[in-house]
């Protein structure tokens, strides 16, 4: 996808939420804003 390693892994290594659709860090459990357990990945590949 991206020309730089770093720059691939700021724009995809987060989840989003499925409730608020927030940006989280990869680490969490839970949304930061709304506190909602459901979380995804973002998608690293374009659908379609």
């Amino acid at each position: 996808m991206a020309r730089f390693e770093e720059a691939e892994n700021r724009m995809f290594n987060v989840k989003i939420c499925l409730k608020c659709n927030a940006r989280n860090p990869p680490s969490v459990t839970t949304c930061r804003k709304c506190g909602y357990t459901g979380l995804r990945y973002k998608a690293k590949e374009p659908r379609g």
